[in-house]
């Protein structure tokens, strides 16, 4: 439901919104032959220890049992939680921005 609400409230607020048009500069980019040249097969890559996973057995695991349990659905609850602040936030920043836009269009400044 947050973010039915939270999609509708940022359409409504940037579809009153056009962004200004933005020149960006010209930048080169150096050609492939330029670029600095790896040798793979002369790095050597420290050798990791092998676990063995032979012996665990997986068949008494519950995966039920694991989603269920109480911290994982508070770690799932935090999880929507932070996600619908950021939204929110985000949200909040952009009425900021219009409003400061229109704040400087009402003083007589261009905005773009």
């Amino acid at each position: 439901m947050l973010a039915k609400v939270s999609t509708m409230g940022y359409h409504c607020i940037m579809s009153k919104f056009t962004l200004p048009h933005i020149t960006l500069p010209h930048v080169s980019l150096p050609s492939f032959d330029k670029l600095p040249k790896v040798d793979l097969p002369h790095i050597k890559i420290p050798s990791l220890h092998s676990i063995d996973l032979t012996s665990v057995d997986l068949s008494r695991l519950n995966p039920t049992a694991v989603l269920q349990s109480p911290v994982v659905k508070q770690a799932t609850d935090l999880g929507y939680t932070a996600v619908g602040f950021a939204v929110l936030g985000f949200q909040k920043l952009q009425v900021r921005r219009v409003e400061l836009l229109d704040a400087l269009k009402s003083r007589g400044n261009t905005a773009q």
